[in-house]
């Protein structure tokens, strides 16, 4: 992943029922987080790896197509905090978890997309653990709710839900394994694919990871995964696996968008 920031962040508080854990986790260094959000976020959002523009750029072959390049290419429209939220969840649960998360994919880039083609959930990678690999399958929501849990996490919509859904209905299973096979026929990750679905398969769809992440801009509170992280481990037994996450951070959610712009001072 591009960037060497990190958030720094400590865990508040750490739970777990069964099948199901939860932690959260606190960032008091807005100085911190604002470079993490330049360094690292920012290019995953810009998908700045991608050599699209640098290919597009050299097939303009006449200043007014470079000039039309150069307006394309911006044609973006701006990022909203809960789309910054997302990519900041696959960039802290990749360095700042303390867990080996790959992804194969820039799924940023395909929430970004208009008719978005990534299936039936916001994070879809691989998650290795010594010598195994599993599915990681999870939700993302970013809230600056006062309340304790936030709306985001019940309901129809809500995370739990969500993850319910991921791990039960084989639709939406088989759209996300296809997904990920199209993207996976190259190493490292056809390796991974291999390992994670033949568990998967081997299990009839019960062993994988479903990660849920919330990113709050309020104080920390157990309260925001207790009851979710209860209730998912009385309905998703083992193997299958459960981790809730939640990032409280220092700078307002409404101020995430303006931090992709700004410059290091």
């Amino acid at each position: 992943m591009t960037g060497t920031a990190t958030l720094g962040s400590v865990v508040c508080y750490s739970g777990r029922a069964t099948s199901a854990n939860w932690e959260g986790r606190h960032v008091a260094d807005a100085d911190q987080f604002r470079r993490f959000v330049r360094e690292v976020v920012r290019p995953r959002v810009a998908d700045s790896g991608s050599s699209f523009a640098s290919d597009l750029r050299g097939l303009a072959t006449t200043g007014m197509a470079t000039e039309f390049v150069k307006r394309l290419l911006t044609a973006v429209p701006d990022s909203e905090g809960w789309e910054v939220g997302e990519a900041l969840a696959e960039c802290a649960l990749q360095q700042d978890s303390g867990r080996e998360v790959h992804w194969p994919w820039n799924t940023v880039r395909d929430r970004r997309t208009p008719r978005a083609s990534l299936p039936g959930t916001d994070l879809v990678g691989f998650y290795r653990e010594d010598d195994s690999v599993l599915l990681l399958f999870g939700e993302v929501k970013t809230s600056s709710d006062a309340n304790t849990p936030p709306n985001v996490m019940n309901g129809g919509s809500g995370m739990a839900w969500q993850l319910e859904q991921s791990a039960t209905r084989l639709d939406i299973q088989r759209a996300l394994l296809q997904w990920l096979h199209a993207r996976c026929q190259s190493q490292p990750y056809r390796d991974l694919y291999e390992k994670a679905v033949g568990r998967y398969l081997k299990s009839e769809g019960k062993e994988l990871l479903l990660v849920g992440i919330l990113i709050r801009d309020t104080a920390p509170s157990e309260l925001d995964l207790k009851s979710r992280g209860q209730a998912l481990s009385t309905k998703l037994g083992k193997p299958t696996r459960i981790e809730l996450i939640a990032w409280y951070l220092p700078v307002p959610i409404t101020e995430w968008p303006k931090l992709l712009k700004e410059d290091a001072s």
